[in-house]
């Protein structure tokens, strides 16, 4: 199966679930870890229509007295964010579409030990990574330098026996 294939099957399981409840399930599973209780910062994303729901994640974040970054799109189509530290939900429609935060303070990089909740269409149990194909993740992480926690935002029925891969594609810890 190629990457294109899988996106394409992954995007089509997606149209059946019920992503807000998975999303509020997800928070749930989170919030017992030891990872998010540890976590001075938390990277977290604003959620698309198509993934699971993170707005519960965010605003706990922010009630608990976390420092919460999220990405911000830089202009051009060269697949770079930028590190956002937000005190307040605010967005709007950036890129393709894609929630920002309005303001915020750009930071060069995230503490370490700082937990990182990444988006995917879909996973292995052995920890292969399928983004939406630009790459935005991939770069963000290693420039970033993520030296704490990375869990992946993805659903069970989004997780296949076997991805392709591509030498620039960040692994992730099996669960």
């Amino acid at each position: 199966m190629t990457k294109t294939e899988a996106r394409a099957q992954a995007k089509a399981l997606r149209k059946n679930l019920d992503l807000h409840a998975i999303g509020a399930a997800m928070t749930q599973q989170l919030f017992a870890l030891p990872a998010w209780r540890q976590a001075g910062t938390v990277f977290a994303l604003f959620a698309m229509r198509d993934e699971p729901d993170t707005t519960a994640i965010l605003q706990q974040a922010l009630v608990s007295g976390k420092r919460l970054c999220v990405p911000r799109c830089l202009p051009g189509n060269d697949g770079r964010m930028e590190l956002v530290e937000i005190t307040s939900l605010t967005t709007a429609a950036g890129a393709d579409g894609i929630l920002e935060p309005c303001g915020g303070r750009t930071i060069a990089a995230l503490e370490p030990g700082a937990l990182a909740l990444i988006p995917c269409l879909a996973v292995t149990n052995a920890g292969v990574r399928l983004g939406r194909g630009a790459g935005y993740y991939d770069r963000f992480l290693t420039r970033f330098g993520q030296t704490g926690p990375k869990l992946l935002l993805c659903p069970e029925a989004l997780v296949f026996p076997a991805l392709p891969t591509d030498e620039w594609d960040v692994p992730f810890t099996p669960r």
